[in-house]
């Protein structure tokens, strides 16, 4: 076939070439489809290959069981069926067409035996191709592949019922429109702020999940810009104003880590921890990834906020910081607000000095409740205070720090 090089046709082949014939003769169809024909005519290597079929789950089962290591059913209610063998993992679903109801959260699901209606309900034309194997024929009855070869991003059906059928495709929008370096015709634009609304009936988990996976694209900015333009942003984030000062770019600056992306991509909306973790959390974020990004939000502020260039104020911002001091250091270098470089240098001193441990105090509660003879409120305070002479004057010994508690004790 034209546009896909023999190496990978042999890849394909190799990996499902007598699944193919398995299924060949028994008298179904076998089509390679969706991001792994995309990926084929781009050059790129896809990892597990989606197939589809018009033989029913439970023939497909059978076909499996013949043929893989492992099978599972869990999803042949919806029309898919899983299989490995060796290295090779495969998902086939039989031909369907799938479509969400005004109010509902989960689609419907039709099985279909033609190829050309299961290619009508993908997201868009780029994923609407399909390979018939083994005759390499390419099944394409909207074009896909003269899209990906212009970088236009177009739906299959009209985008307003390709965003009517699964609202979740606006935002995998973004994700294709960064991922692939495409452009997005104004219908596709303005289909997407007319419904936006329409997100509202997908699950929290189904947003961050493919808004996880669109932040870790190379260049998210095209997306994020689309997002802007539509409306979505303020639709993802109602409860933040100031969407105009967003700077996309930087968010292409930053490492590919999906905790500093989600700081980098809120940074500019949100610049208060709290805030940034209610609102991952209401996205259902996990709660270790909203902390983690809340944290560098704060970090960041923390460091944009600092003018002193006292061992002190270092030690401070070292102890408040210390696991999100660099990457808050890379977001604010991405949005072009770096850190007063004579703070980071008297940041420098204090790890050359005093190294870049955690700072640890040379008692610990038990101790302190039998200076003071007791427990209580008083032990915590007395610790605060100690640590806060850590951060003043560096490092203490043990005998000093007995002495300030004693003397703290005499003297509150």
């Amino acid at each position: 076939m034209d546009g896909i090089a023999q190496a990978d046709r042999d890849d394909v082949d190799q990996r499902v070439g007598d699944l193919a014939e398995l299924f060949v003769s028994a008298g179904w169809g076998f089509f390679v489809v969706g991001g792994v024909v995309r990926d084929l005519f781009l050059g790129r290597h896809s990892g597990d290959i989606d197939i589809t079929t018009d033989a029913t789950p439970a023939d497909t089962l059978s076909i499996l069981e013949r043929w893989a290591d492992t099978t599972w059913d869990q999803g042949a209610r919806f029309g898919t069926v899983g299989a490995r063998k060796g290295d090779v993992m495969v998902e086939i679903t039989t031909h369907r067409s799938e479509k969400y109801h005004a109010d509902s959260r989960k689609p419907s699901v039709e099985f279909s035996s033609k190829i050309d209606d299961d290619l009508a309900r993908r997201d868009f034309t780029i994923n609407a191709m399909a390979i018939q194997l083994p005759s390499w024929r390419l099944v394409d009855p909207f074009d896909g592949r003269t899209d990906l070869a212009r970088r236009v991003l177009r739906t299959p059906l009209t985008p307003e019922i390709a965003f009517s059928d699964d609202p979740l495709r606006m935002l995998r929008a973004a994700r294709f429109l960064s991922g692939y370096q495409l452009t997005s015709p104004v219908e596709l634009e303005n289909a997407m702020g007319v419904m936006a609304e329409r997100l509202d009936i997908v699950s929290k988990e189904r947003i961050s999940e493919e808004f996880s996976k669109f932040l870790l694209v190379e260049h998210p900015s095209r997306g994020v810009q689309l997002l802007h333009r539509t409306g979505l942003m303020e639709r993802l984030f109602p409860s933040s104003s100031n969407h105009e000062n967003l700077q996309a770019q930087s968010i292409d600056l930053v490492s590919r880590d999906l905790e500093l992306r989600w700081a980098c991509f809120l940074w500019s909306v949100l610049q208060e921890g709290t805030l940034v973790r209610k609102a991952l959390a209401g996205l259902r974020v996990s709660n270790a990834t909203a902390s983690r990004v809340g944290a560098i939000i704060d970090a960041a502020r923390a460091l944009t906020e600092a003018k002193k260039n006292d061992q002190a104020t270092a030690r401070r911002l070292l102890h408040q910081t210390r696991h999100d001091l660099e990457p808050a250091i890379e977001l604010l270098n991405a949005y072009g607000q770096p850190p007063l470089p004579s703070v980071l240098s008297a940041i420098d001193q204090v790890r050359e000095l005093e190294g870049n441990e955690e700072f640890r105090l040379p008692l610990d509660g038990n101790e302190v409740a039998e200076l003071i003879g007791g427990e209580g409120p008083l032990v915590g305070e007395m610790l605060d205070r100690l640590m806060d002479q850590r951060l003043r004057a560096g490092p203490l010994s043990k005998k000093d720090a007995t002495a300030l508690i004693q003397d703290w004790r005499k003297n509150p």
